[in-house]
């Protein structure tokens, strides 16, 4: 039995929602690493967007990647760096500057490609039964989250309500 996190014991726990949220994270890319696995891929499923970015457009920088990912440049140096391990990706000093440095599939990298695409197609089945048994769809939803917080920080939210309380508070 999974011992619940210590903020479900706080009475502001509904404050955790990031923390809810890697959680959620980390149990989609352990589930998606067996889901993978069972496909006889060994690519781990959180590296599967820069796969694909590569495959589709070529040789790519880790500055090009991150950016087209939306990742810190952190994160996409990590991911690249365990695929390389892998050998998955190889890196390859660019022809045109010595200094840039891109990212390329090898054979086993491009073999997989197939692969993954087939198993991302397979995923869409899995959410939408996930999607059903929940009521609403999860990846709008989160989209639909992402979207209203970048339009509408936290802070703007909490200004808000504090002016509202205010306004109450003088009101009433």
């Amino acid at each position: 039995m999974k011992k619940r996190p210590f903020y479900e014991l706080l009475s502001f726990d509904e404050a955790f929602v990031g923390a809810r949220a890697l959680s959620l994270t980390d149990l989609i890319g352990k589930q998606g690493d067996e889901f993978f696995q069972d496909a006889g891929l060994t690519t781990p499923s959180r590296t599967t967007s820069t796969i694909l970015f590569i495959d589709h457009n070529g040789p790519s920088s880790l500055v090009e990647i991150a950016r087209a990912l939306g990742e810190q440049h952190q994160l996409t140096a990590q991911r690249t760096t365990l695929l390389e391990g892998l050998s998955i990706i190889k890196r390859k000093p660019d022809p045109n500057d010595q200094r840039r440095k891109t990212f390329h599939l090898t054979k086993r990298g491009a073999a997989e490609v197939a692969l993954i695409e087939e198993r991302c197609r397979e995923a869409i089945g899995v959410f939408d039964d996930l999607n059903k048994e929940l009521g609403f769809n999860l990846g709008a939803a989160l989209d639909a989250a992402q979207k209203a917080l970048s339009q509408r920080s936290m802070m703007e939210r909490l200004k808000t309500k504090s002016g509202e309380a205010r306004l109450e508070s003088a009101h009433g």
